[in-house]
């Protein structure tokens, strides 16, 4: 059978095209060709096939991750050059049937006239697409009545990882950390069992609970497990070790008893009362804490609320959260503290992966590796594993594994040093709630490993993209929900600098950057400029020194959906008016692009997201020309003035930049009703009359930050 992990992307096209693509379609077609009966018909027969294909995907959506079916792989290809060709067609056809806002009755009638033959041919490709769609669907439907018998399940993989560093004997980099959570939940070394009969008898009983949190593999449960080992050694404490798996078919008083029955406390009665033993002092590790057992939480806590240290692991920041934090005032007396798990050094990552070797040939030629890895321990252990197959560890072999490492990754078949690491990545990809929140995931493959990002500038990428719609229009909820997604699930990091605060600006996981970014190239979603394949639709260019980037590509330039460039550029913007049906231009890091290229990219008609770099200094009049530019930022330029017209674009929302207004009493020409919602910076000539046109803005002073 068709595995599900295999059909994520062909669900992802499918639904996206289903309830954005076609819609907005028929909508178009609903108000401006009523005349066009036959083609809205086979338009609703289109979606209709799409959304039975979706159904079918959606149908197979619990079953196993990898290995995939060579179906699965076929499949795959077909449906997403399927879907790319329907969204690309319509584009196209929106562009050239559609009127200017306020066109007469008179000349939309004349325009429908000139665009008869474009009609007709884009009502041809719809019959055509229908037929590929029924084509597409009939063999899917086909594929899933194959016997199942093949069908594997990971979970069990998934569930080992967690304590991967189990198998080392003596865990690197967590004395520190050990001794910092024994701190906070109050279990000093050697501590006497009895507390003592000093403060320790005065205080109040309380329960203390420390929640580590971190992605799959960051040595969560091995910390834990360190201390739950030292503190049962030592004997001052009841210990009992609780695996979450074995919580999940159990209900609250199921759970108690569970873990009383451990601690040998009221064993044999489950009406005894939880005072009986507070006097007692125990640590409860619950390893693997979910979001489905945080509605037992409560009354997990109410029943061992007296003189308890609990510690939790988890993968999920709300989850930590919860845990940790008591909102009713007779709570207070808990202590709940959430320990973030951090990488592990550079010296302490070498530990792990190069087997304690340390020659300079070897330090060099493993250095990109561990970068790689990201300090994560089971990245660090897969690779050890990986490295002590070969009969002479050199830094050469390290370089050619870091070259491989995507592949290692994503591979299918029974390959055993990185299973355990693979199963950690499938499952923070497939568990993802639906195809936008996986999209915008590996769109995140389109940064350097090491980059920082901003969350706006990601946020607004995404709507420009198209990547995070929702059909009921809460397209700007949908993309900050999946970006607190992949905060909460710590698959992206929050860096902090000195002139920003938590949250605004992140960066990818190292190892996860990594898989998504090779699945992504696998399937064409995006590639380095230059990459010899057709129909890619995100390019990339990150190394100034790199040989593509000067390369020019034998590929059709007019599907591509995105060019991001950090360096320089070479040949990738020799020709901007090859990119025909671009959305996004993200040129800010870019140091070859110059005043002369910004009439080419004036004339990109479905450019939706600008962003340019140090070498532009005049934003031209021919600005006006991108009817649907939804941000432009020149926050990087040199531009000190800045044309009217550019504020007057009619779907503009993000206008990012320090600047004084050219001709600014032509303000009063710029339709009211514009869209400017977002943070900017102007600098106004006294008099110029630009906030009395836009009332919102009358409060703000001359050169007044909007926030």
């Amino acid at each position: 059978m068709v595995s599900p992990a295999g059909l994520v992307a062909e669900k992802a096209a499918a639904t996206a095209f289903a309830n954005v693509v076609m819609g907005r379609l028929n909508r178009e077609l609903g108000k401006k060709y009523d005349m066009w009966k036959n083609i809205k018909t086979e338009i609703s027969s289109l979606q209709t096939d799409l959304g039975i294909l979706a159904a079918a995907v959606d149908d197979h959506q619990s079953m196993a991750a990898p290995p995939r079916t060579a179906v699965a792989r076929v499949y795959g290809e077909e449906i997403r050059e399927l879907t790319h060709d329907i969204e690309d067609c319509v584009e196209r056809f929106l562009h050239r049937v559609t009127c200017k806002p306020g066109t007469s009755r008179a000349r939309r009638s004349a325009h429908a006239i000139r665009t008869f033959r474009t009609r007709l041919r884009f009502a041809a490709k719809i019959k055509e697409f229908r037929n590929r769609v029924a084509e597409a669907r009939n063999r899917a439907l086909n594929a899933a009545m194959l016997p199942d018998g093949a069908q594997a399940s990971n979970n069990e993989t998934m569930h080992q990882s967690a304590g991967f560093v189990q198998d080392c004997c003596h865990p690197v980099g967590i004395a520190e950390a050990t001794m910092e959570l024994r701190r906070l939940l109050n279990i000093e070394p050697n501590e006497d069992e009895a507390e003592g009969t000093s403060n320790n008898t005065l205080a109040a009983p309380q329960l203390r609970v420390v929640a580590i949190v971190g992605f799959g593999g960051s040595g969560k449960t091995t910390l834990a497990k360190a201390v739950y080992d030292t503190v049962h050694n030592e004997g001052s404490l009841h210990c009992v070790w609780v695996d979450g798996h074995s919580l999940d078919n159990k209900d609250a008083n199921g759970i108690v008893k569970h873990i009383q029955e451990k601690l040998q406390l009221g064993e044999g009665s489950s009406t005894t009362s939880p005072t009986e033993y507070h006097k007692d002092r125990y640590l409860i590790v619950i390893d693997d804490i979910k979001g489905k057992h945080l509605m037992h939480w409560n009354a997990l806590r109410n029943a061992f609320r007296g003189n308890g240290r609990i510690i939790v692991t988890t993968a999920t920041q709300s989850v930590a959260n919860r845990c940790c934090n008591h909102p009713r005032e007779e709570d207070r007396c808990t202590f709940g503290y959430v320990y973030n798990m951090k990488c592990l050094e550079e010296e302490d990552s070498r530990k792990i992966a190069l087997l304690g070797k340390c020659t300079p040939e070897l330090l060099l030629g493993s250095a990109k590796l561990l970068k790689k890895c990201g300090g994560l321990p089971l990245a660090l252990y897969s690779v050890a594993c990986q490295l002590s197959c070969e009969n002479v560890l050199t830094g050469r072999f390290c370089n050619k594994l870091c070259n491989d490492l995507g592949t290692y990754l994503e591979r299918e078949d029974d390959e055993p040093n990185f299973a355990r690491l693979r199963g950690v990545l499938w499952e923070n990809y497939t568990s993802l709630s639906d195809y936008t929140v996986r999209t915008c995931l590996l769109y995140l493959g389109i940064f350097p490993i090491d980059h920082p990002f901003k969350k706006n500038v990601i946020i607004r990428r995404w709507l420009a993209e198209g990547y995070a719609r929702h059909y009921h229009g809460r397209h700007q909820t949908v993309a900050e929900e999946n970006f607190k997604t992949f905060l909460n699930r710590s698959i992206i990091l929050p860096v902090v600098s000195i002139s920003n605060v938590m949250g605004k600006t992140s960066k990818a996981y190292g190892i996860m950057h990594t898989f998504t970014l090779h699945k992504s190239m696998s399937t064409k979603f995006i590639m380095p400029f230059g990459a010899q394949h057709k129909k890619v639709r995100h390019f990339f260019i990150h190394d100034s020194s790199s040989a593509n980037s000067r390369m020019v590509p034998n590929i059709d330039l007019s599907r591509v959906r995105s060019l991001t460039v950090i360096g320089n550029a070479g040949d990738a913007i020799s020709s901007f008016n090859k990119y025909k049906l671009t959305r996004v231009l993200d040129l800010e890091g870019c140091i070859d692009v110059k005043d002369c290229h910004l009439k080419e990219i004036c004339m990109l008609w479905n450019l939706r997201y600008l962003s340019l770099g140090p070498n532009i200094n005049v934003i031209p009049k021919e600005i006006a020309q991108l009817k649907l530019q939804e941000t432009l930022d020149v926050s990087k330029t040199m531009v000190n003035v800045l044309p009217v017209e550019a504020i007057g674009l009619p779907c503009l929302i993000h206008l990012i930049g320090k600047f004084k207004l050219q001709n600014p009493v032509k303000t009063e020409k710029v339709p009211k009703e514009i869209m400017l919602r977002d943070r900017f910076r102007i600098c106004c000539r006294q008099g110029s009359g630009f906030f009395a046109t836009y009332g919102p803005y009358e409060k703000v002073e001359q050169g007044q930050d909007m926030v």
